[in-house]
């Protein structure tokens, strides 16, 4: 998936500065509500991780938009974030999942997606870019059933959506006004309407 976002975190208890920045970066809290959710989290997991069958009750606890009964879509949803694929999830794997999966507006959807799929840093989504938004979204069975190429096809639609050819590249206005516009985009990205 290319989520450079996603760090691994020293072996420490407490985050370091450069740790607080990154969640900064992604998540808009501050540098207290950061510590204070980390505090909490070591709090509920003194080791620092948390396993798969805890996750799954923390998301049924939630409840999330998606059918957080179904076990498959969590264990898809685990594993998307289970980056180091160690059967367990730390703390900033956990708080990126809470906010991919968090209801939101249109603005900071969209800036999250170009945190985590912006692979080349250069503030725009090219069509490889925007295809990985759809392998996601049917790696965390938030699409059921999907063909083959389903990613591939989704992102040509929505360059097609937005006026683009696949070899053009989508800024974060653009995505945001096409998103206002038209409420198949907004599906096509599982953003509330």
């Amino acid at each position: 998936m290319g989520n450079r976002i996603v760090t691994k975190f020293g072996k420490s208890k407490s985050l370091t500065d450069e740790e607080i920045t990154e969640i900064q970066k992604i998540s808009k809290l501050s540098a207290e509500e950061i510590n204070e959710r980390h505090k909490q989290f070591l709090g509920l997991h003194p080791s620092g991780k948390m396993t798969k069958e805890e996750f799954i009750h923390m998301f049924n606890l939630l409840n999330f938009n998606f059918d957080v009964n179904d076990q498959v879509a969590c264990e898809k949803t685990f594993a998307t974030f289970d980056k180091n694929r160690s059967g367990t999830i730390e703390f900033d794997e956990f708080l990126v999942a809470m906010l991919f999966l968090r209801p939101n507006t249109v603005e900071s959807n969209v800036d999250l997606l170009f945190q985590w799929f912006d692979i080349s840093g250069d503030g725009c989504l090219d069509h490889k870019e925007v295809a990985g938004i759809f392998e996601s979204c049917v790696a965390l069975g938030l699409v059921k059933n999907a063909d083959p190429d389903y990613a591939e096809k989704t992102a040509s639609e929505v360059f097609a959506t937005l006026g683009l050819s696949d070899v053009d590249k989508i800024n974060k206005e653009q995505l945001i006004r096409g998103c206002r516009e038209n409420s198949t985009l907004l599906e096509k990205l599982q953003f509330e309407k």
